[in-house]
């Protein structure tokens, strides 16, 4: 059977964005934020953050760094799984897989 990576890269990319929404959720929730809070520190809608926190939509570069800050931690922390210790992907891989979005998505941001 021939794999396709494109199907592989939309599987590593939903993955991601499900670590992202329950990495938001926690992060907030650990700082006693709300929605609204944590849009208010980022500089981005209530509505963004719902939906990112649904898996709803994707982040951009800008918006992952903005959020980073508002939630004082590493971008890449954000798209970890949350239980990477018992699997997921490793910096490195998560950096790989960042640049590769950024480049195939995202134009380069």
């Amino acid at each position: 059977m021939v794999k396709n990576p494109a199907s592989d890269m939309v599987l590593a990319m939903d993955y991601i964005r499900e670590c992202l929404a329950r990495n938001l959720v926690m992060r907030r929730t650990f700082l006693h934020l709300s929605q609204e809070g944590l849009a208010d520190r980022a500089g981005l809608s209530p509505g963004f953050i719902a939906n990112l926190e649904r898996g709803k939509s994707w982040v951009s570069p800008s918006s992952l760094e903005k959020l980073s800050r508002a939630l004082d931690t590493e971008p890449w922390k954000l798209l970890q799984d949350p239980q990477a210790d018992q699997k997921g992907y490793s910096k490195e891989e998560l950096s790989m897989l960042w640049d590769r979005a950024k480049s195939e998505f995202f134009n380069g941001l």
